[in-house]
């Protein structure tokens, strides 16, 4: 392990047998365990929950040994199963904390482990930098502790395995409208990217609401098929293929731990989280009853036609950094309609303050329902139209382009004075720099420029109704970044 250890913004992740190592581990379940002890959250147990990867079961039972042999009780599942599951149990068992052994959509050769608290969401810095000086201090002593694989197989009664999770699938069919669904019964397929959702699902689709849908990809494969677990347009081929062959409603896709989603509509199309999010927000305030406290919540990088839709309702917008943990945070706090987040986090009002591609992925299932009720060949490509429509076309992108490491300042401090210059005959009227640096023009067009923390390279968020402008501004961002890097 790195002379120090810092956890990203969901957790830690490294390559296996390089960094991920049992040992390693070891150190970070021990300093979990230490953490938890150290602040009286010992009393009433840990869930530990796992996803398809290589060795991730392994992983967790030597978790479950070395919390039970810090007297620390665990209940640990049986199979692989979502990380929203595993926030959701936490809950349920009214537990001191679970951790998450997953590397969501990282490439096959990661794995990690994210510590979840009490509330069923992401941990927040405070939480995250009190774990990493406990690791970092165990690091520098790690030759006096005993971190070998724990191999007796002797009963624990510290050790409890969960084996059903209908608790979580009821709160999943809550949070939707099953009836609406098996009255009008959208043909789907389902590319569950043999991931932990590869089960659950497919369980609630069938089972629960009657559809009979196509399922691909929904069994154990580490290498997940020679692609990344995440549901992204390049990765989602196969599904868009069948859609379009087999005349479906709709095609839904969930990343390598369940807690994003991708989806292809009944047209072939494939719709950013971006604008999915909207998509829902607007159903939801159509469909729902809401008080006039409820928020939403979406991060700095997140399509400002939420802003748009929300304004038009009299619903108050709340804008968090970059990470589900924030937008956990205000759920928790906040009665939230809906939190989302561009990279295709979501959940809702009453729901873990956690993403959840599950329930996204439902909450689509029933708005197909409800287009095929009524009207005619109607998918979701035609409904997002309809709301742009009525708020306007906004059009964004991500740009992830690589740069020298030096140069983050230099391209950060040139966006830093871009406050009141004119750009394309657009003035910028106000910059931010609370999260990277954002410009924003007086048409509310925007950009958004982070420097990432662990590779070389600056992530590039761009938005603006005026089509012109947004190719200029994608034109305009390469150059400029080009400047610094020929």
């Amino acid at each position: 392990m790195e002379e120090k250890l810092k956890f990203g913004t969901d957790g830690w992740r490294a390559i296996l047998a390089d960094e991920f190592t049992f040992e390693n581990f070891s150190l970070i379940i021990l300093a979990i365990s230490k953490f938890l002890i150290s602040n009286n959250l010992n009393e009433k147990g840990v869930f530990i929950g796992y996803d398809n990867r290589f060795l991730s079961e392994e992983f967790a039972i030597q978790a479950s040994k070395i919390f039970s042999k810090n007297d620390i009780k665990v209940f640990i599942s049986k199979e692989s199963i979502p990380t929203p599951t595993t926030a959701f149990m936490v809950r349920e068992l009214k537990l001191d904390g679970a951790i998450m052994i997953t590397a969501s959509h990282n490439p096959p050769i990661y794995n990690g482990v994210k510590f979840i608290p009490d509330y069923g969401g992401p941990a927040d810095n405070n939480i995250t930098r009190k774990i990493e000086s406990i690791v970092n201090d165990l690091i520098k002593n790690k030759d006096s502790l005993d971190l070998k694989i724990i191999e007796s197989d002797n009963y624990d009664e510290n050790i409890n395995y969960i084996f059903k999770f209908d608790s979580y699938k009821n709160k999943l069919i809550e949070n939707i409208d099953s009836e609406l669904i098996k009255k009008n019964k959208p043909k789907i397929a389902v590319d569950t990217m043999f991931g932990s959702g590869s089960k659950i699902l497919p369980e609630i689709l069938i089972d629960v609401l009657n559809i009979e849908p196509t399922v691909f990809h929904n069994y154990r494969d580490t290498l997940f098929g020679g692609k990344l677990p995440d549901p992204s347009e390049n990765n989602l081929i196969l599904l868009k293929n069948n859609v379009i062959k087999n005349n479906l409603d709709l095609g839904i896709a969930l990343d390598g731990d369940a807690d994003r989603f991708g989806v292809i509509d009944g047209k072939g199309i494939f719709i950013s989280p971006n604008n999915i999010i909207s998509l829902i927000l607007y159903y939801l305030i159509k469909t729902r009853k809401y008080s006039s406290s409820d928020r939403v919540v979406r991060s700095i990088a997140t399509t400002h036609l939420i802003d748009a839709i929300c304004e038009k309702n009299n619903i108050n917008v709340l804008e968090t950094p970059v990470g589900f943990k924030y937008i956990g945070k205000e759920m928790i706090n906040n009665d939230v309609i809906v939190g989302g987040e561009e990279s295709g986090g979501l959940s809702i009002k009453g729901h873990i303050p956690e993403k959840d591609g599950l329930l996204a992925v439902l909450l689509l299932v029933e708005i197909q329902s409800f287009l095929n009720k009524k009207f005619n060949s109607f998918y979701l490509s035609d409904y997002l139209n309809k709301i742009r429509n009525e708020f306007g076309n906004f059009k964004n992108i991500r740009l992830d382009i690589k740069i020298p490491i030096d140069k983050k300042n230099d391209i950060t401090n040139f966006f830093l004075d871009q406050k009141d210059k004119i750009i394309n005959s657009k003035k910028v009227v106000n910059v931010i720099d609370k999260e990277g640096v954002e410009l924003i023009f007086e048409d509310k067009s925007w950009i958004l420029v982070r420097p990432s923390g662990t590779e070389p390279l600056i992530r590039c968020y761009i938005e603006s109704t005026d089509g012109k402008f947004f190719n200029f501004m994608q034109k305009f961002v390469k150059n400029t970044i080009d400047r610094f890097t020929s």
